[in-house]
């Protein structure tokens, strides 16, 4: 049986973390994470990574995973040029320490969700149970 979980749901219509469980395979969906945290957008876009990066993690934790448990990552970068994509990678370099790194995709794009936003980052988990 298929069982589905839905963590942190979000008052625009969607929820942050979606898990389903089947054959002792938990699987753990993040919607897109920004650089928003505490009422406030991350001043500079390294800020905004570092911030995207820590919202992924809280929500991997939230659903009992960790960095280690990712298998694919998709980032969203407005205007992305090498140093946005070298501040990205910093930032990932922090929080995903695991030898063995996720599959990952960079795309550029030309704006999010809200105007300030510069980066936003979805991930895919999974665990045993």
């Amino acid at each position: 049986m298929l069982e589905k979980e839905f963590i942190n749901p979000h008052p625009m219509g969607f929820t942050n973390t979606v898990t389903y469980t089947h054959g002792g395979i938990k699987t753990i969906i993040v919607s897109g994470q920004v650089g928003y945290a505490d009422g406030k957008v991350g001043e500079t876009f390294e800020e905004q990574a570092d911030i995207a990066h820590q919202n992924v993690i809280r929500e991997l934790a939230s659903a009992g995973a960790t960095a280690a448990d990712l298998i694919k990552i998709n980032t969203y970068v407005v205007d992305l040029d090498s140093t946005r994509s070298k501040a990205v990678q910093a930032a990932k370099a922090k929080y995903f320490t695991q030898e063995n790194q996720p599959a990952s995709t960079m795309v550029g794009v030309s704006a999010l969700v809200m105007k300030p936003l510069l980066v936003e980052i979805e991930a895919t988990a999974v665990v045993e149970i």
